[in-house]
């Protein structure tokens, strides 16, 4: 996992490096996992393609809880559906989504000794949703989204980011 944290990061300063034409947004969000059950953080990126398409790529981090930790990588596309007067942008996302799980058991049993097991996996899906991009700034915006995701772990995630645009 640590090797994927490394991966977006590195993502995320690319993007900050690339063409000076380009719109270039990176940010920080908060989010809920419904069936994780708990709440994460994200680093995300922004690349505007042009004026409706963008490729979003996201890594959230969920809060350890009952021995489990859950990670999610987003590679999404951004369509923007429509403008909404005084608000901001409607967009739609779809992408690939790769969610990442690591259980680690650790217990004392006394005078037998310790024992400790662990097991991680990684499961591939397709994420759906919808956002909404609000300025709140010249360089600043909100981004509320909802997403679904399925394939191998099925949840609904609910967030908001904040982006700064480059």
């Amino acid at each position: 996992m640590k090797n994927v944290f490394k991966a977006v990061v590195i993502l995320i300063v690319l993007f900050a490096f690339s063409e000076a034409n380009a719109q270039i947004s990176a940010g920080l969000g908060v989010h809920y996992g419904t069936d994780i059950n708990n709440v994460g953080f994200s680093m995300n990126g922004e690349y505007q393609i042009n004026e409706q398409w963008s490729a979003a790529p996201s890594f959230t981090l969920f809060l350890k809880k009952d021995y489990v930790t859950w990670s999610a990588l987003d590679l999404d596309a951004n369509y923007q559906i429509t403008k909404i007067e005084k608000v901001g942008g409607l967009y739609g996302l779809a992408g690939l989504n790769m969610t990442f799980y690591k259980i680690k058991l650790e217990y004392d049993l006394g005078a037998y000794g310790d024992y400790s097991d662990s097991a991680s996996g990684t499961e591939i899906g397709l994420s759906l949703g919808l956002g909404l991009d609000i300025p709140i700034g010249d360089k600043l915006a909100l981004a509320p989204e909802i997403r679904y995701t399925v394939g191998g772990a099925n949840y609904l995630r609910m967030g908001a980011k904040v982006m700064y645009a480059f």
